[in-house]
């Protein structure tokens, strides 16, 4: 009987047309996905280089992730197989059958687990199917592997339907209801969202691996860390957290199962409470007795507002008292409790629960869960009356279309607003349950309610207009998914502009500095524009309204004329007008006043700019030698003026007749040479103007450029707001407002893939470390060397304006302008910066040197911290690189609309977002100091590069940050301990191991050009700190210092990567001579285990352990594909024990010791004093080792 239970709903959902219109959709989603990835429509592509589209790490993803979007799906078929007899109420009939209820139970699941797992086979064919399309770009293409299809299908798409099938079906046939099934795809969804929040943590991933039931997490974890070349080549290995994340969560589907399969049985009668009062029969009632009041019938506008009062009301309740509703609600809530521990989380990191962040946290995790509930109860409130079948009775009731129509509109549009508001109170708890008191109410009230609340009312008008419109509600229900899928593809599909898409352009970033205030504007606007429009959708949607016996879609059109009221006519008119209006001046702000670029825009200009002047990339051209400038910045009007001379000297022994001015958006109103010139080519579209000297620029000769220009904010762009000029604030880098002369390679294409699309070369990278020419130009580029500097800034009285160099003069002009004069006594590289903002002060003098932080007035959690980093870091830079050369050091901080940090000479501007807010105890050693950390790397800078900097050449980026990064490592290691140091170290592995799994090529340190990240900061970081530790600290600084002292300020030829090594290399013996080829000229990785550690103790109260542990040692490639090599390395071993720290158990190292590693096995014997708990190999994390969960291991005692 289970068989042909499971063959009859098998045969029963292959007949249904809903069946096969899943298959389609699935398959035209997975058709689609790849046909962007491959370039198939104009203009739109994605990029991997040389990891392909196919890798079975993709395909693996694919699949995964999209089981994730079907489990609506997977709601509905095995929902419906539940619940099927009870809906069309046959289920008495049925269970008096002889069938037994395990196999009408097991028949029936069995039958939708089929039925879903067909409908994603139809999404691996449609991926399988689209790879081989021969229009498709077949350079992102690999070989067409069918067991990477089939592995990954068994692996999650199986298991996940199962495990998802068992609890929906088993909701559904147990509460004999559908919309428990829906409940359940909710939990199911915010589990896997609770999981991928704690994937930001290092500490948290296995965590988040084992919680997510859809496997993602796991494989994301299993594949972290893989290279180009493994994501082609290997299948996700079903081990480790995967594994046990399998077992779980189809263990969990089995026991759900059994436990459905244990209470399900075919009672059908519903037991009912005798009701304790006993009624009355009529006939006992005295029906003369009752007195009825007289009743007059009113039609007008207040019985029209009291009817809709009353049926808000209604509908309210009716919301709140459905249990599942509620059930949804908390679910949502527990989920915002639950992710409290990403409000601002930066591995492992807190930042304080501000109220920004909060929100941030709280409202992005809470706007699917939005969606979800406006979509599904925009159709509840619209069908329930005719789903109860009570629908022609109150359409006979004495009340006009609007009433009904309205008050659920009103209902739902208030759902929202009620949920917001819990939102907020959750928020409030969280800051307060983290002793956090400095709520920021008003910021509530704006975010949410001015701005998400406005944002969901249109979209409750939309999903109410669909649910009216159409004939069937999960019809609605699906257009409002399409619409949301579209919204996912809108920009890959061309689909670029505002005005295009419903609700969108009302975007605004909140800073504390600004507040809302560079959005305001194109905020109104938009809510106008798309308000309007709602307006007139709840029109349409009125005069749609279903009322009567026969409500088709035509009969309804046809009755449109005569719904159309005179009132109606003229409020049509209206807001069609508004709608029209506003869309004019969105489009005037976004199209006339600024430029609106079509997708590929800038990507095929830059192609155009590389094609047409890339000859003139090595033309000789005169350098900067000094500036000396004025800007003028005027916050309240968000604009500002600038003006400036150069001096250009010519320093080659060839004399210049052309100068090449590349800039990629022409800002200046006066641009005069101090010599005759003419400019002989003038290119506005790609930014090239050339300019040709007669008399030419002789050898030695110095000319002067006077320029001068304005910029200001012209109302608003289509993708934001010009935040150039704030009101507080402003940050404005030189290179954003001052020319620069010659071929500029920035903007040339990166990709192989899309290079060669657009019939590009392969790109020429920077020449090697020890080019004669390219070590003729700095890294900062090829227009100047070291250049003296002087600026006069002014801005609005109350503010503080301010750029590199020391205070020559401040003063007053006006009523409301106030000038500062600055000069720089030192030469300094031809990069700087222009601030302005009204700031509190924090001021402190060391060791002669005046020390200041500019921060907003509420920003000053972590100012002590900031300032010790600063002190320490002049301290200990000092005593290694030489005195820092300046009387002043200055932070200034900048909103956070950009997260970043950024050192000039004796000035570093830091957002916001990096140090002011993070939640740092400076005292416990488990928090890492990361607003220490980030001072004392920018502080480094202050030697590397604005002491000594590199050419245009590779590996040069490598010293201005990678000794940066060096130096605030050994500092932290110094000031915070051995735990900081070890965590921090875990973090740069982390980072520079993920890093390296999405670059196309992985280069050695020697042949970095400067944007590899990952190698730059991260792995330099943890390379040169292992290579201090190793050959000793003392060397290794005495080194660095004798190359400082020896190329300080030096250009002509600029000192390089190669200097920088063989400095180090002199002092070092000769058995560690390997140490920098590993470091610098290979990529080095080890594979390191402790596989025993057995100890015994001694009778003086000493024990004794045996460690046995494993290394290897491999290269890799520029794409990972790696190479065992024999090992003879200096690596160390370690062992930890327990001690009571405050109350609490804490792990530190005991024993740590550097030891020759010469075979892949090494035991070594060891004594100590204290009790070990764990060993084994590189116990704090020194070398690259991929997998270091294994290094150490549990010792054993015997």
């Amino acid at each position: 009987m289970f068989l042909n239970i499971t063959l009859f709903e098998i045969k029963l959902g292959l007949r249904k047309i809903s069946f096969w219109v899943y298959c389609l959709i699935f398959f035209a989603i997975a058709f689609l996905i790849v046909n962007v990835l491959g370039g198939a429509f104009t203009g739109v592509s994605a990029v991997m280089d040389n990891t392909k589209w196919n890798a079975p790490e993709a395909i693996a993803g694919f699949q995964a992730s999209f089981t994730i979007l079907g489990t609506v799906i997977c709601a509905a078929l095995f929902g419906n197989a539940a619940y099927r007899d009870y809906e069309y109420k046959i289920h008495p009939l049925i269970f008096t059958k002889p069938i037994r209820p395990y196999s009408y139970f097991l028949g029936r699941f069995s039958g939708a687990l089929f039925l879903n797992i067909c409908i994603h086979i139809f999404f691996s064919l449609g991926l399988f199917i689209a790879f081989i399309m021969p229009y498709l770009d077949q350079d992102g293409i690999g070989p067409l592997r069918f067991d990477a299809f089939v592995q990954p299908f068994f692996i999650f798409v199986v298991p996940n339907i199962f495990f998802i099938g068992s609890l929906l079906f088993t909701l559904a046939i147990l509460t004999k209801r559908m919309l428990p099934t829906y409940l359940g795809s909710v939990i199911l969804l915010f589990g896997y969202l609770t999981a991928g929040n704690l994937m930001t943590d290092i500490e948290t991933r296995w965590i988040a691996s084992l919680l997510d039931p859809f496997g993602g997490e796991a494989v994301s974890e299993s594949t972290r860390y893989w290279t180009p070349a493994e994501k082609n080549q290997l299948l996700v290995p079903l081990d480790g957290w995967l594994l046990l994340n399998r077992i779980i969560w189809v263990s969990f589907g089995l026991i759900i199962l059994c436990l459905g399969l244990n209470k399900f049985d075919f009672t059908h009668i519903t037991k009912t409470k005798k009701n304790k009062i006993e009624k009355k029969s009529l006939a006992e009632v005295n029906l003369a007795a009752i007195s009825l009041p007289r009743s007059v019938t009113v039609f007008g506008f207040s019985t029209s507002f009291l009817q809709l009062k009353s049926k808000v009301k209604t509908e309210i309740k009716r919301a709140f008292r459905d249990s599942y509703f509620l059930g949804i609600i908390g679910t949502a809530v527990g989920f915002l409790i639950l992710n409290q521990s990403a409000i601002g989380s930066f591995n492992g990191v807190k930042t304080l629960p501000v109220t920004y962040q909060v929100l941030s946290v709280l409202s992005g995790s809470f706007a699917l869960f939005m969606l979800i509930i406006i979509t599904f109860y925009s159709g509840q409130i619209v069908w329930r009356e005719s789903e109860l079948g009570a629908d022609s009775i109150l359409d006979a009731h004495p009340v006009p279309n609007w009433i009904p129509m309205l008050s659920k509109l009103i209902a739902l549009i208030l759902i929202p607003g009620i949920l917001l508001l819990i939102l907020m109170l959750v928020g409030i708890g969280i800051q307060t349950w983290h002793g956090f008191y400095d709520y920021d109410i008003p910021l509530y009230i704006k975010r949410l309610f001015l701005l998400e609340w406005t944002d969901y009312m249109l979209l409750c008008v939309l999903s109410f207009a669909v649910q009216t419109v159409v004939t069937n509600k999960y019809v609605g229900h699906f257009i409002i998914v399409l619409y949301f899928i579209f919204g996912m593809f809108k920009g890959q599909l061309g689909f670029t502009h505002t005005l295009y898409y419903y609700g969108s352009g009302a975007g605004a970033t909140f800073s504390d500095m600004n507040g809302f205030a560079p959005y305001i504007n194109r905020v109104f606007w938009y809510k106008l524009y798309w308000g309007s429009f709602a307006i007139l959708l709840a029109f349409f949607s009125n005069l749609m309204w279903r009322r009567g016996l026969v409500e088709d879609f035509n009969h309804r059109l046809r009755k449109i004329k005569r719904r159309l009221s005179k009132n109606i006519k003229i409020n049509l008119v209206f807001w069609s007008l508004v709608f029209s209006g506003s869309g004019i001046f969105i489009f005037y702000n976004t199209n006339i006043l600024n430029d609106f670029f079509p997708p590929k825009h800038f990507e095929k200009q830059s192609a155009e700019y590389e094609k047409l002047y890339k000859k003139y990339e090595g033309a000789i051209q005169p350098k900067i030698t000094s500036v000396n400038c004025g800007v003028d910045i005027f916050p309240s009007d968000s604009r500002l003026e600038f003006s400036g001379t150069y001096k250009l000297k010519n320093k080659h022994d060839i004399r210049v007749d052309t100068v090449f001015c590349s800039q990629a958006e022409w800002g200046f109103d006066t641009f005069e040479w101090s010599r005759p010139s003419e400019l002989v080519h003038n290119d506005s579209v790609l930014g090239m103007k050339m300019y040709a000297f007669d008399p030419p620029i002789e050898p030695g000769d110095v000319i002067e450029l006077n320029f001068s220009g304005s910029r200001s904010r012209k109302g608003f762009k289509n993708d934001g707001v010009d935040k150039l000029v704030v009101k507080n604030g402003t940050m404005i880098q030189s290179s954003l407002l001052f020319p620069n002369f010659g071929y500029n390679s920035n903007r040339e294409i990166r990709q192989k893939m899309v290079r060669k699309k657009y019939g590009l070369q392969e790109r020429r990278k920077l020449p090697k470390f020890d080019d004669v020419q390219g070590n003729k130009y700095g890294l900062i580029g090829r227009d100047a060397d070291w250049v003296d500097f002087e600026a006069i800034v002014s801005t609005e009285k109350g503010q503080i304006a301010m750029a590199p160099g020391y205070l020559q003069r401040e003063w007053d002009e006006g009523s409301n302008r106030k000038y500062f004069h600055y000069k720089m006594d030192k030469p300094i590289l031809n990069f700087f910066t222009f601030v302005s903002g009204r700031y509190d002060i924090l001021k402190e003098e060391h060791n002669g040197i005046s020390l200041e932080i500019y921060h907003h007035p509420k920003h000053v959690y972590n100012l002590k911290t900031m300032m010790h980093a600063m002190k320490r870091s002049i301290d200990y830079y000092s005593s290694i690189y030489g005195p820092y050369p300046y009387r002043q050091c200055r932070i200034l901080e900048f909103p956070r609309y950009n997260s970043f940090a950024q050192s000039f000479p004796n000035t570093i501007p830091f957002s916001e977002s990096m140090g002011f807010v993070m939640d740092i105890d400076p005292e416990d050693p488990d928090d890492l100091d990361m607003p220490f950390w980030v001072t004392a790397h920018e502080m480094g800078h202050q030697w590397w590069p604005h002491q000594l900097s590199g050419g245009n050449v590779k590996g040069s980026n490598f010293m201005s940050e990678g000794l940066s990064e060096y130096s605030a490592v050994s500092l932290l290691a110094i000031e915070k301990g051995e735990k900081q140091l070890r965590k921090f170290l875990k973090y740069e592995l982390d980072q520079y191991l993920e890093g390296r799994a999405f670059d196309s090529e992985e280069p050695n340190i020697i042949s970095t050009e400067g944007n590899e990240q990952y190698i730059v900061y991260n792995k330099a970081g943890l390379i040169l700190y292992t290579l201090s530790n190793l050959i000793g600290e003392k060397i290794f600084n005495k080194s660095l210092g004798q190359f400082i002292d020896n190329h300080r300020y030096q250009y002509d030829p600029y000192p390089n990567v190669g200097q920088l090594i063989a400095s180090i290399k002199k002092n070092v013996p000769e058995n560690m001579e390997y140490l920098f080829t590993d470091s610098f000229e290979k990529i080095t990785l080890y594979e390191n285990k402790a596989k025993s550690a057995n100890a015994t103790e001694n009778l003086d109260g000493t024990y004794n352990l045996t460690l046995e542990v494993e290394a290897k040692k491999v290269y890799s490639d520029s794409l990972g594909v790696q190479t065992s090599v024999p090992i003879n390395d200096w690596l160390e071993i370690g062992v930890f024990s327990e001690v009571e720290k405050n109350g609490l158990s804490e792990e530190i190292p005991i024993y740590v010791k550097k030891v020759l590693i010469t075979d892949s096995l090494s035991t070594f014997s060891i004594r100590l004093d204290k009790k070990p708990t764990k060993a084994g190999i590189d116990p704090l994390n020194k070398f690259i080792d991929r997998d270091s969960k294994d290094n150490l291991i549990t010792v054993s005692f015997k």
